[in-house]
């Protein structure tokens, strides 16, 4: 029996005996008891709290984008998510890798006794990020003028981008210093999720516009983080020096690594808007970005229980059990498939009527929403194959693959944005997300011997009975 289908071992008898089950098809009734299973799984359960700050997320961003396109246009919309993505990237390289960092030394720290150093770590980390952001900023204000001809937008847009980046970058950095202190209610209180639903309720409250609201948000959502960090961390210091293992030069040293690849990863998430800005007009930017956010619901509730398996896959390789990683990748990838075909099924079946809640000018997009909802599909399905590269010891391989697919992306929609405009854009981001995702899943088979094609196939086979 594969590890996939250990549900709770009820006969089909007793399942249609069950209230709401009487007279169910024999094959309806194994897709309810997985179904079932999926829901009651204790991984889901698990990171509860990060889907319910996820939901919060999607359905703000989503508020966010129906207000600003059904107020203003798809032309609004597109340079807010051009700002914001710029800001986004800015904030990331602000961090020096040092957001990594944190959450492997401060977890650390806590293991190893060491917690009185947790202060001193955080602030020199609090330090570097903030005069990077700063002297970061200075440079974004100073080229305001270029991002404007490079990019579109007004002064006033790239202005606000530029002295954001501070605020961002330390939010970053302070909510994975929550993490890595094992606070995750102060850690969920402060994801991107909280900080749109705050953006929306200042713009329908104080009937502020989308950009004054994102930045009073942020800096309050940047204050709530710092404020946690630094209120939870000891006040005094039990070890005379910091141990050589945690000193700046260490802490530089082991952020560059883990800063190259976020930077990869993130410039292969913002590719297609930025040459979509440079290339198209901001309206096109818009569409765009508001069928990619329609788009990413299909692994809405992958990004919540992957953050929470990702110790679980690290744990059971630390201790060799080949069986519990088998078990592992089955649970993730069997809630991914729960919950991403349904939604997938329901994008597909009318994507112009969901477009069409944010104004009619969004319903071109139709085409562009399907192409990359088939690339989440497969994202979704591949299951968290990336995540157990990194957990167990081949950082260097998954290192590698998104590489390969950053540079793949920048090459693809250089060629296709400028021909086909957005559905170019779509189309190869959706290959490349197909890539990424094979070429990990064949790594995790080759590595560790494990198949997420089997995963696949028992659960086809089972929901088929």
């Amino acid at each position: 029996m594969q590890p996939f289908v250990r549900m709770k071992r009820a006969s089909r008898e007793h399942v249609r005996g069950q209230p709401g089950f009487k007279g169910l098809p024999e094959g309806h009734v194994v897709k309810v008891r997985f179904y079932l299973w999926a829901v009651k799984s204790k991984l889901l359960g698990s990171s509860g709290l990060m889907l319910v700050v996820k939901l919060l997320g999607a359905a703000s961003a989503y508020a966010l984008a129906w207000l600003v396109g059904r107020g203003f246009g798809p032309e609004a919309y597109g340079q807010f998510e051009l700002g914001l993505t710029v800001l986004t990237m800015a904030a990331m390289f602000s961090r020096l890798g040092l957001d990594a960092v944190m959450v492997k030394w401060l977890a650390a720290t806590q293991v190893d006794g060491h917690v009185g150093v947790q202060r001193t770590l955080a602030r020199r980390a609090a330090i570097w990020v903030l005069g990077a952001s700063l002297v970061l900023a200075g440079w974004l204000w100073w080229g305001k003028a270029w991002l404007q001809q490079g990019l579109g937008g007004d002064e006033a847009l790239w202005t606000a981008v530029a002295w954001g980046v501070p605020a961002m970058a330390l939010w970053g950095l302070a909510s994975e210093m929550l993490r890595g202190l094992g606070r995750m209610a102060g850690y969920a209180s402060v994801q991107q999720g909280v900080l749109t639903a705050l953006a929306v309720v200042l713009m329908l409250v104080l009937d502020l516009e989308v950009v004054p609201a994102f930045g009073l948000a942020l800096l309050v959502v940047a204050s709530v983080a710092v404020g946690q960090v630094f209120g939870s961390l000891p006040t005094g210091s039990k070890d005379a020096t910091v141990p050589p293992a945690y000193r700046g030069s260490a802490m530089l040293s082991t952020g560059w690594p883990m800063l190259l690849g976020s930077a990869m990863f993130l410039v292969m998430s913002w590719t297609d808007t930025l040459l979509l800005g440079h290339f198209m007009d901001e309206a096109e930017v818009g569409v765009y970005r508001v069928a990619f956010r329609l788009a990413a619901v299909i692994t809405l509730v992958q990004a919540a229980v992957n953050s929470y398996a990702a110790p679980w896959f690290a744990e059971r390789h630390a201790v060799g059990d080949d069986q519990g990683l088998r078990q592992a990748l089955a649970q993730t990838t069997g809630l991914n498939v729960a919950f991403s075909v349904p939604a997938f099924v329901a994008l597909a079946a009318a994507p112009t009527w969901w477009l069409g809640w944010f104004g009619p000018a969004f319903e071109e997009g139709a085409a562009c929403m399907l192409c990359l909802a088939m690339g989440q599909l497969v994202n979704a399905l591949c299951g968290p194959v990336m995540y157990l590269l990194n957990m167990t010891g081949h950082e260097r391989v998954a290192q590698r693959i998104v590489w390969v697919a950053a540079l793949l992306n920048l090459a693809l929609n250089v060629w296709a944005i400028p021909r086909f405009g957005i559905l170019g854009a779509a189309a190869s981001t959706a290959a490349t997300m197909v890539l990424w995702n094979v070429a990990a899943a064949v790594a995790v088979h080759k590595r560790l011997g494990l198949s997420v094609w089997t995963v696949l196939r028992s659960f086809a086979q089972r929901t088929k009975a």
